[in-house]
This record gives C-alpha cells, structure tokens and sequence, in this order.
C-alpha cells in the first residue's frame, strides 16, 4: 500500500490516474487493486500486488509522471483487520456502505491493562501480561461497538479499530464505566489491576510509517503511558470531526490532546526511546534535547500523567523490561542493565513495586 501527499485532488482526478496506472501495471509486473480518496487531507492511498516497492514507483512515474511518499508492505490479515472489507465502485475506488468514498481514517483504541499480584510465589508470565477477565470483558464491549480486535500486534495491550469515532470514544467509555462500576468482577484477594487508554486518528500509510497504521499505533501506545489509572487520552481532532465526541469528551477521567500536547509527547519518546539503555541518561539531558529546563519538563509531564519525569522514564523502562522477560534471551541483571539500571537489586525493588512480584518470580514458556 502506498500513499500520496496532494492538497488539491478530487475523487474525479485519482480516479483518472488509476485508470493510467491500470493502463501500463503489466510492464512492471504491478496490480492495481483498490484506492481510497480523501480530499479533506488531501491524500490518496493504494492497494497493490508488486514484486518489489521499485516496481510500484516505475508504475506511477510512468502512468502519471509522480511517485508515491511511502509504501509499505502488508500483510493480509492485518490489512483486513483495519481496511474491512473492501466495498468498491466499478473503478476501484473503495467506498462506504451508503456509496461515498471511503476516506480511509481509522479510529484505533489502544487498552493498556496492568496486573499488580500479591502473590509471593512463582507466577506464570501469561498472569501478568494482560488479566484474562477485564481482557474478555474489553474483548466484549469491542465488538458490541462494531470494532475489531487486531491480535497480531500485541501480545501485552489490546488494539482495536473502529471505522466511526463516535464508535471508538463510546466504546472506551464503556469499559471505563465496566471496570470501574463493577472491579470486583475482576480482582480478587491476589490480583489487581490498572488500566489506561489510549484513542487515535490514523491514516493507512504515512510519509514515515514501515507498516500499515503504524503512525497511529504508536501515538495511541504514547497516549496510553501518558494516562493515569482509568483515565482515556486521545487527540482534540476527535472533537473537530464530530459533534457527538465534543458532548461525549467533555467530561472528568478524559485528557484531550492539542496539537502541541501531541508533538510534545512524539517528542519525548523519542528521546527516552533513543536512550532507552543508556545509564547516564538523566532528566538534565532529557530537559536539553526537548528544549527545556528541568522545571518546565517537570511541571508539563505532571499536568499530563501527574507524575514526574523520573518516574515517567522509569515506567517506561520497566514496561520494556517486562517484554524483555518474556524474549528470554536475557537474565534478569541483563536486562536491568540494558533498560538504564545501573543496579540490578535497585530494578528488583522498582519491578516489584508496579507488578507486585520480583522479577525472578516470573515463569517463562521456553
């Protein structure tokens, strides 16, 4: 699939181009499948079987003298999983089930679900990764929402796709209100747990994406980390595209994003992801490179997650460091080390205090 950057197309236009790119497809060995239209963002995407991404760009140059801004390979079941399925007029514009142009936004909740044990003995990874109750009570309230579940991307949080966002911010909501109205469903004398939200608006390819809504999924995994304990995030667009989302947004437990809110998060995981396993990494230097003092990082990170830059780094190592358990490759020192632990009794003790259970004590299927 790939995308095209042009602030003035009409469906009128691209479809013309289609039809010169279906016109020359057999030189380069290229199929030309399908194409959304978006004319309010200005951007075209393309669905085709190609030997290579070197093919594709021959195709467009020779068809209509332009090259795409990025293609990225998909796979079929995560294509379907976020596309649907395909609805098309008789010239491979993909379309709505009332016959508009489908304009190929998607609405992508992202649950972050975090088991606390007390439990003092052994426990299996699969225990703490994602609590099975609250999971198939998320699982429920999805699909009640008409979303859908994408299980290849994670196997610690829980993504979903809506095609509507009033259908994304209202599903949210919902289990939000089931967690909360009824925890005793889910808990019990030894396990508890926490849960954040995180909602985006994402486009199938990007200038920068190496998958399919990877944009997206990694904005609604920022804004997840960024939430404090049931609260929902998501970006103030959702209060621009729909009248409903402003009246159901404006309400305690939901943080809602502006645009410099946005950058100021993509900019801080970047930083703390480049210097994910450095052990003099400390908040001065994160301060530098965001282009703040210490103050000034301290006070906009607590406004946000009501935590503060050491521990906001900290948590993000520990999330990393619970992926790592899982890879096996390495023991628990190793990865005290490689996620910036310069002591690896000092990551025990921080392990510990956000799952419950020392690492140590995490069984792992070999």
């Amino acid at each position: 699939m790939d995308c095209h950057d042009d602030p003035e197309i009409k469906i009128e236009d691209a479809e013309k181009a289609h039809l010169k790119d279906l016109a020359v497809q057999g030189k380069y060995d290229v199929k030309y499948l399908a194409y959304w239209v978006n004319e309010d963002s200005g951007k075209v995407f393309c669905l085709m079987e190609a030997p290579n991404k070197e093919a594709v760009q021959k195709t467009h140059l020779l068809a209509n003298g332009i090259t795409a801004c990025n293609i990225v390979e998909v796979e079929g079941g995560l294509y379907t999983a976020f596309m649907g399925v395909d609805l098309r007029d008789k010239n491979d514009l993909i379309v709505d089930e009332n016959g508009r142009a489908d304009r190929g936004f998607r609405f992508i909740l992202n649950l972050d679900i975090i088991a606390v044990t007390r439990l003092s003995n052994y426990i299996d990874f699969e225990e703490l990764k994602l609590p099975q109750k609250p999971l198939e009570c998320a699982e429920r309230l999805i699909l009640k929402n008409n979303g859908t579940v994408v299980n290849q991307l994670s196997f610690d949080r829980l993504i979903a796709v809506f095609n509507t966002p009033e259908s994304c911010l209202l599903c949210a909501k919902a289990i939000k209100k089931e967690f909360q109205s009824h925890k005793d469903r889910y808990t019990s004398n030894e396990w508890n747990f926490k849960f954040m939200m995180g909602l985006c608006i994402g486009e199938p390819v990007t200038s920068t994406d190496d998958g399919i809504f990877q944009k997206a999924i990694n904005q609604s995994m920022w804004y997840c980390k960024i939430a404090e304990n049931g609260q929902i995030v998501l970006p103030i667009e959702f209060r621009d595209i729909s009248v409903l989302c402003k009246k159901e947004m404006d309400v305690p437990g939901i943080t809602v994003l502006d645009k410099s809110d946005q950058v100021f998060i993509e900019h801080l995981f970047d930083h703390i992801n480049m210097n994910i396993s450095n052990l003099n990494f400390t908040i001065a230097k994160l301060s530098k490179e965001m282009g703040m003092s210490r103050a000034q990082l301290y006070r906009k990170l607590n406004s946000m997650s009501n935590t503060s830059p050491v521990q906001f780094v900290r948590d993000v190592r520990l999330r990393h460091a619970l992926n790592l358990i899982n890879d096996k490759e390495l023991s628990i020192s190793e990865i005290a080390y490689e996620m910036g632990f310069s002591n690896p009794s000092y990551f025990s003790k921080c392990f510990k205090e956000k799952y419950g259970i020392s690492p140590s004590k995490i069984k792992v299927e070999v």
